[in-house]
């Protein structure tokens, strides 16, 4: 896994296949692999860059980690390995991270997908509480305890009739966390910092909002609302679907991907003057 050093950050990452560039980035405490139902498929036609966020593989200061902060390392992280603009690909934190890169450095993004996403924790009560008792359980309580939680994340349809689904996915979860506690901690802490409600008007990329139609932290009207308020935005629903599409129904959502990336015609270079 290739290691690039920004500043104070050892930024990690995975690189599969070749052409156009799609960055990945990841869900909290979660490392860039999980991404690999995407990447498997997409590399066979897309330069697939899986990132590691700060916490989760990669190195850096946690103290009062912010998703502004997070979007600066992987900008960086862009920029010293040459791969802008790219196509970015965020989910939950990593959406938000997506956001706040798009916003902040325009000049990287060539489009925007954003998976189980939402724009404002203070606002949003629902899930400033889904934070806010999954840090308390992490800190407070054996990990076991913790683990728990993980149900929500998934679609009431995976837990009630696909158990092995469901197994796989608590697996990966527990694999995940249990690597990086103290950064799945400040990737809780980041989450809670996330606000763009009142800036994504200003994101110009053409941008994809995809979620489940089961998704329990990251509801509907959430995502509802940030494809609203970019202007443009497609906004695709998964049926049978959680905060976990990625996993859940991987085959629907990179067929969602593939239908944008073909609309906005990403599977060719970008145009030097276009992005300059």
């Amino acid at each position: 896994m290739p290691i690039t050093v920004c500043g104070s950050i050892s930024v990690h990452h995975e690189e599969t296949g070749s052409g156009p560039a799609i960055v990945w980035i990841p869900g909290t405490g979660l490392h860039g692999s999980s991404w690999s139902p995407q990447t498997t498929h997409f590399s066979r036609r897309y330069r697939c860059l899986s990132v590691d966020l700060r916490g989760a593989g990669s190195d850096g200061p946690l103290e009062k980690l912010t998703v502004a902060a997070l979007a600066g390392d992987v900008a960086a992280w862009m920029d010293a390995v040459g791969v802008a603009p790219a196509v970015v690909v965020g989910l939950s934190l990593g959406s938000a991270v997506a956001q706040e890169l798009a916003l902040a450095r325009p000049d990287l993004v060539r489009a925007l997908g954003l998976v189980a996403t939402w724009s404002s924790t203070a606002r949003e009560h629902h899930i400033r509480r889904h934070f806010e008792s999954r840090l308390y359980a992490l800190e407070h309580g054996p990990l076991d305890v913790f683990a728990k939680f993980a149900f929500w994340m998934s679609a009431p349809a995976v837990v009630d009739h696909e158990p092995d689904l469901q197994s796989e996915v608590e697996g990966l979860l527990a694999e995940h966390t249990s690597r990086n506690v103290a950064g799945t901690a400040a990737h809780f802490r980041a989450d809670l910092s996330h606000e763009t409600r009142d800036r994504l008007g200003s994101i110009s990329c053409p941008t994809i909002v995809v979620h489940g139609d089961q998704d329990l932290i990251t509801l509907p009207w959430y995502n509802r609302a940030v494809a609203e308020a970019i202007p443009d935005a497609r906004l695709r629903t998964v049926r049978d679907a959680g905060h976990l599409v990625w996993l859940e129904r991987p085959a629907e959502l990179n067929r969602l991907l593939d239908e944008f990336l073909a609309e906005i015609g990403a599977d060719t270079a970008p145009d030097p003057q276009r992005t300059a």
